[in-house]
């Protein structure tokens, strides 16, 4: 059974720079609302987020949604418990992570000089980038990434269609949502996951059942027990039935 239905946010919940999508949205906040805590439903998952944004927004997106479960932010370096309102960084974390930030955040700072990228200073756990020039991020993506795999192997590089990340390898996606399975004792074929990017694929390996809109990325399609006919925001709509209707299954086997 699926109790828990986690989703990224930007190019799923909604699309990054654009107004959302009001009406599916409020459809997952009704969900989340019925749904409750994991197992609380016999067959609704509860709802979560997983996303590499920072937590301001990520907090804000959990109250939109009314939701009831712990989120990730900065790809699971950070989790938001929207009940208690703590919010709590990875044990992952440590010093050593945290001065090489800071020596990759010089390098970027001289690159991106002058162009029309900037800093994410919201994060603190990862070097971001954004912009919408999309000429430059896929130029600064070179750079940055042949830095990052000379000079500091035990981080990555990521991109989206707005933004570039650098993030230590030990605190992606999938270890966010194995912390997060830990918090709140579920095992991770419990959950599933709906992703659009790169940045998604290791997360959506690791679940029970995994998904992608269809204005994901082909790497992540190829990866996924099923990619929804809709795009962001319906698109998770769908993927949220898909398991509803998962676990109906479930329920009737003897």
């Amino acid at each position: 059974m699926i109790r828990l239905f986690i989703s990224d946010i930007d190019g799923c919940l909604t699309l990054p720079y654009q107004a959302f999508k009001l009406e599916p949205l409020s459809e997952l906040a009704r969900l989340a609302g019925v749904a409750g805590r994991p197992g609380s439903h016999r067959l609704l998952p509860a709802l979560s987020v997983c996303s590499g944004r920072a937590y301001p927004y990520v907090e804000a997106i959990s109250q939109l949604l009314g939701l009831q479960v712990p989120v990730l932010f900065e790809a699971g370096a950070g989790m938001f418990d929207p009940v208690t309102a703590r919010r709590s960084w990875h044990p992952g974390i440590d010093s050593e992570t945290m001065t090489a930030l800071k020596q990759i955040l010089v390098f970027i700072e001289e690159l991106i000089d002058g162009t029309p990228l900037a800093i994410d200073h919201a994060k603190q756990t990862q070097v971001a980038v954004v912009g919408t020039d999309g000429a430059k991020l896929a130029w600064a993506t070179r750079k940055i990434d042949k830095f990052v795999r000379s000079e500091y192997p035990n981080f990555r590089t990521y991109n989206t269609p707005i933004s570039i990340d650098i993030v230590a390898s030990h605190l992606t996606k999938p270890s966010g949502l194995k912390w997060l399975a830990e918090t709140i004792n579920l095992d991770l074929s419990e959950m599933a996951y709906i992703g659009d990017t790169g940045g998604d694929i290791e997360a959506l390996a690791i679940v029970g059942r995994s998904y992608a809109t269809a204005n994901a990325n082909d790497d992540v399609k190829s990866v996924v027990d099923l990619t929804t006919e809709a795009e962001d925001t319906e698109g998770v709509v769908s993927a949220y039935w898909d398991a509803v209707r998962m676990n109906e299954g479930e329920s009737k086997r003897p």
